[in-house]
């Protein structure tokens, strides 16, 4: 995009540029010259380099052209920090999240993986903590002062019990002050929801029932099911058959309230989606004139220009 399109024009000096140019090479001998030392002529000449030959004008004519180009200041989409997006991080802290299926443990990971979102996000965004076992607890509220929820991440105990729809709800009455009537469109807030969880729900409000709740708010849940679906890997006192991974309802509160569902079956895997929702919910695209920058390039390759012509000029062959 170009906030001077009509600017573009000035381009078509480009063609006569390389006309000249072209007029201007020299042109081969019509007559051949006797020498009577063929050998050493042809070491006095050097090998004939035709890219090193055209290669300093072709730097200019590219720098004329730049120049031209940042006359009709063009625009590009860049990412910028939004410094409204305010974001819940809401973690399944149920007794399930001790199993070892995912290194050194689901609850482990979770929390590595949320250092390392709260740790990418811009200085100015805001961030909370909430989690859920049988109840749900605010952790700590959104807040620019990302130290604090790292705290708070650092302070994570587990408990018994899962109860999703009470951590949706927690969250959202983080973001909007308890309220779930659809506010104005001035009012709306730039927030999310990053709801993880690896087990089902057993207590407390209906997901699918919080998740319209929410819905009605305008923010959108993003959910992350951690560890495998059906039975667990590992059945063992913590983690005992029949309570590993509820995708379809994890799927369902996502649909509903216009997010995403992720699912991660590895450290690794739950680092990556946390690392591309950081990248998506924290900062947004603005259309920015770059007409320094495209100015910038046509300086650097003018000076190229004029150091590869010094150099091929005043260097014997």
């Amino acid at each position: 995009m170009f906030i001077w399109p009509w600017a573009l024009a000035l381009l078509v000096l480009l063609p006569p540029l390389v006309w000249i140019y072209l007029r201007g090479l020299p042109k081969p001998a019509r007559a051949a010259a006797i020498h009577p030392d063929l050998a050493l002529l042809a070491r006095a000449q050097g090998r004939p380099h035709p890219v090193r030959r055209h290669l300093p004008s072709a730097l200019y004519l590219g720098a004329v052209g730049l120049a031209l180009l940042a006359v009709s200041r063009p625009q590009a989409a860049v990412p910028l920090p939004d410094d409204r997006t305010a974001i819940m991080l809401v973690l399944d802290v149920s007794r399930s999240m001790r199993a070892q299926d995912i290194e050194p443990s689901r609850f482990v990971a979770a929390q590595q993986a949320a250092r390392s979102f709260v740790k990418s996000l811009p200085a100015g965004t805001r961030v909370g903590l909430a989690s859920f076992a049988g109840s749900s607890l605010l952790n700590a509220p959104p807040t620019s002062r990302h130290e604090q929820v790292l705290a708070a991440i650092d302070g994570l105990t587990l408990g018994s019990s899962t109860a999703i729809g009470d951590g949706l709800l927690e969250a959202l009455n983080a973001l909007v002050d308890g309220t779930a009537r659809a506010p104005t469109a001035d009012q709306k807030p730039a927030a999310a929801i990053v709801l993880l969880s690896d087990g089902r729900n057993n207590s407390g409000v209906d997901p699918l029932q919080a998740a319209s709740r929410v819905k009605t708010s305008g923010i959108k849940v993003y959910t992350v099911g951690l560890g495998t679906a059906g039975e667990s890997l590992r059945s063992d006192r913590w983690n005992p058959p029949g309570r590993s991974l509820d995708a379809a309802t994890l799927q369902q509160i996502a649909t509903t309230t216009g997010g995403r569902y992720y699912e991660a079956r590895s450290a690794s895997q739950l680092s990556s989606v946390y690392r591309e929702m950081g990248r998506s919910l924290a900062w947004k695209m603005e259309w920015r004139e770059v007409s320094g920058i495209v100015g910038a390039l046509a300086g650097l390759l003018l000076l190229g220009s004029l150091g590869l012509s010094q150099r091929y000029t005043r260097r014997l062959q």
